[in-house]
């Protein structure tokens, strides 16, 4: 086992046409998961990256409501490293510290506005 940890996170989106309206936006939030910082369209050709911390908490929690035959495409890239600065890590350990997603919910607020 490599003990690899990933240290940056890339979306390209493949959606043509794909209004506000669609939902499935990326949504980037604080710390603390009381603010939500970014509100993504995950549009045609929209590059996102962004650093991976054990606290980088992100995802597209609100529903999809784009017609049936429509998806949400990304291609996702991901960069690792051999290590990674303790700040990067819950509680500064990051020994031992392998896990792959940690699902949070919002503090005092439901949507990302």
């Amino acid at each position: 086992k490599y003990q690899l940890d990933r240290r940056i996170n890339t979306f390209v989106y493949l959606n043509d046409d794909w209004p506000d309206s669609y939902g499935g936006h990326l949504e980037l939030w604080g710390r603390d998961m009381k603010s939500c910082y970014q509100k993504i369209v995950p549009a045609m050709g929209r590059l996102v990256v962004f650093s991976s911390t054990d606290f980088s908490y992100h995802g597209h929690p609100q529903p999809q409501t784009c017609p049936q035959n429509r998806f949400r495409r990304s291609i996702a890239l991901y960069y690792y490293t051999n290590g990674r600065p303790a700040e990067e890590c819950l509680g500064g350990d990051c020994i031992g510290n392998n896990h792959s997603t940690l699902f949070q919910k919002p503090v005092g607020c439901k949507l990302c506005e």
